[in-house]
């Protein structure tokens, strides 16, 4: 069994838009990462689905790498990653970011299905590797970050929160 006190550093960094698709018909909602310089906006059908834009936040996209092992996770699975300012008092990513207090941040991981319909989201694998990378870094020995996967919100689609915009997100600690 090879284990590895994993030194992650993002690999792959794409910058572009975090784009937020509805169906009028079903509510169904989804989202997608797109490079292009402007974020497409047209309505659409495909199946069953009428996609109208319902909006669109600067985003970027990653994968980590460990320095040490050579082992890379893939986030395709995440369209955007989001700091959390819930405060819905029925919401369990609120209730992390209280119980942790002033020193703790919650990261949300965005999938491209917010409804969760389809049953995926981002990755354990993928949650579990933002978390180290995150946590490595911190020079505040009280400063703590919490990686979550959005299937945890009571609702993505009203959650409040800052969508992380460039590369630079160590920065901000």
């Amino acid at each position: 069994m090879n284990t590895c006190n994993h030194k992650w550093s993002m690999t792959n960094i794409r910058n572009g838009y975090l784009v937020v698709e509805g169906c009028h018909r079903c509510k169904a909602r989804t989202s997608f990462f797109s490079l292009e310089t402007v974020p497409p906006i047209d309505d659409y059908q495909e199946g069953q689905h009428f996609w109208t834009y319902l909006g669109s936040f600067q985003a970027v996209k990653f994968d980590l790498s460990c320095s040490q092992c050579s082992k890379v996770v893939s986030l395709d699975d995440m369209m955007g990653l989001m700091l959390s300012t819930c405060r819905a008092p029925d919401c369990e990513v609120a209730r992390l970011s209280a119980e942790g207090g002033k020193g703790t941040w919650v990261y949300v991981a965005l999938c491209a299905d917010s409804t969760h319909n389809s049953g995926k989201c981002v990755s354990d694998a993928g949650i579990q590797a933002l978390t180290e990378y995150f946590n490595a870094n911190l020079k505040d020995p009280g400063k703590r970050i919490v990686v979550v996967p959005c299937r945890m919100c009571k609702s993505i689609d009203t959650c409040e929160g800052i969508v992380i915009a460039d590369a630079g997100l160590t920065d901000i600690y």
